[in-house]
């Protein structure tokens, strides 16, 4: 049996950290991208014999290759401390012992933190793992073992408990910008993979979170609704203080006429039916802000160097009358008193979904390269910092509107090319031209997804003071696919 373990300091209580790991949405938000994807936590959270799955990543494939991991909770072998056991997965066995305890005052030697600790001011995490890769007569192979797993193991908790105490450090931010009162917020679309993030950082922050569901609720967290057929409760809406709404179907498809009309209908009809819902409310029922998702398409496809911020025209093309008829509907809400946001996402940079779980298998085969000339400008943002957004606009009452979520950093499609071909160790010389994403997806959404060409600031989050994540392109692929950033130098 191999073993394996890690301690860090964080810079935050006992009874505070151990409170945030017991929260739905605490394994969504400590599992790092590239290492492993949540489908599904345990519930009750720690509860014994409930069950966490997820997709682990194959040590070495930078989340490119996946596979099911099932893990059961069961009691720790003290009063902050918990066990998970693999009950299916690619290993021999696994158990993982959390434990937890107040830092005294020289723990800080023992791991990472987020600052100087003081004893009763810190807490101290050890993660203990005992596992087999191979079967148990194959002893004498451990140093093989150890030698395939433990680098994977060591990145791995490094960056589950970077990850902690930054969610930490910005949720007491998050109290300072909007009170310490525990909001009621109910979200549409938060199985998708924004909306999986948005949630966990939500609910481990103590907020009590519901989701949407396009079936029958099956918990006391989920509500029904069916926009298709405009079904929705508004006594549900009334439980809320903040609705947020991140639903519709995907847009990296074929423009054809149904396709069109599906993602079309999937926007506006559903957000129409939540404001419908406040407006059969009594005024003092109605939530106190609506968050509503939408997209830099609103500023067409080519807007070549222009700085667009917030005051930019609206472009011209489908996407963009999409995202004009959306927040239309949206902004609805503020007639009915009810705060509005619209927030207009760039390209979400994560291994995860989206563009780049598409790019990277080809840049780890030393066959990416930048899309047509290379001097389209993409506006990106990072995972974590989307969510990030979605819960400060949440809590902030001074933002309203449109609000671009994109990172301070837009960069040519030539430089996303040269900073993820140096962070895998691979050329990236081999441009795709034109015809490639036109073939695939048709010439219209080819010219508004693949070929989008636009320069986003993010002027009114910057307004508001807020501190991105990662505003840096290497830090933030590296954060999401596991790369190392030594020696990496943006040109």
């Amino acid at each position: 049996m191999a073993h394996f373990s890690h301690s860090a300091v964080v810079a935050h209580p006992l009874a505070e950290v151990f409170s945030w790991h017991q929260r739905p949405g605490a394994l969504t938000r400590l599992s790092p991208e590239w290492a492993q994807e949540v489908v599904a936590e345990a519930h009750p959270p720690l509860a014994p014999g409930a069950r966490a799955h997820l997709r682990t990543s194959l040590p070495g494939s930078h989340g490119v290759l996946r596979v099911p991991f099932v893990s059961e909770h069961a009691a720790g072998p003290s009063e902050h401390s918990f066990v998970d056991r693999m009950v299916r997965g690619p290993l021999r066995s696994w158990e993982h012992t959390h434990t937890f305890a107040a830092a005294g005052p020289d723990a800080g030697a023992a791991g990472q933190g987020s600052g100087e600790s003081d004893s009763g001011n810190a807490c101290l995490i050890t993660d203990d793992i005992d596992y087999r890769l191979l079967p148990a007569a194959a002893s004498g192979l451990l140093g093989i073992e150890r030698a395939l797993m433990e680098p994977t193991l060591q990145a791995t908790f490094l960056a589950r408990n970077d990850r902690l105490a930054a969610d930490l450090d910005y949720q007491q931010h998050l109290r300072e910008v909007g009170g310490p009162e525990s909001l009621s917020i109910l979200i549409a679309g938060a199985s998708g993979t924004i909306g999986r993030q948005v949630a966990a950082l939500l609910s481990t922050a103590g907020h009590e979170v519901r989701r949407l569901v396009r079936r029958r609720a099956r918990r006391t967290d989920e509500v029904s609704w069916d926009p298709g057929r405009g079904y929705l409760r508004p006594d549900e809406v009334a439980w809320a203080d903040v609705v947020i709404h991140l639903g519709g179907v995907p847009i990296a498809t074929r423009f054809t006429p149904a396709a069109k009309d599906r993602i079309l209908s999937s926007r506006v009809d559903s957000t129409r039916l939540l404001v419908l819902a406040m407006a059969e409310l009594p005024p003092q029922d109605r939530p106190r802000a609506f968050i509503c998702a939408s997209g830099i398409n609103a500023y067409g496809s080519s807007r070549g160097d222009e700085t667009l911020t917030e005051q930019a025209e609206s472009g011209d093309g489908f996407l963009a009358e999409v995202c004009a008829r959306w927040e239309s509907e949206a902004s609805r809400a503020a007639d009915l008193g009810v705060r509005w946001v619209s927030v207009r996402t760039g390209v979400v940079l994560t291994s995860l979904s989206g563009f780049l779980r598409l790019q990277l298998p080809l840049y780890l085969a030393g066959l990416g390269g930048p899309l047509g000339s290379g001097r389209q400008w993409l506006s990106w943002i990072s995972l974590d910092d989307i969510a990030r957004i979605y819960a400060r606009v949440a809590v902030d009452a001074e933002l309203t509107g449109p609000v671009n979520a994109v990172a301070p950093g837009p960069v040519r499609q030539r430089e996303f090319a040269a900073v993820l071909g140096r962070l895998a160790h691979r050329p990236a010389a081999l441009s795709v031209p034109d015809i490639g994403p036109a073939v695939l997806l048709g010439k219209q959404a080819a010219e508004e997804l693949a070929q989008a060409d636009l320069r986003v600031a993010p002027a009114r989050l910057q307004a508001a003071g807020y501190r991105f994540r990662y505003a840096d392109l290497p830090q933030a692929l590296a954060a999401t696919a596991g790369f190392s950033t030594t020696g990496i130098v943006p040109e």
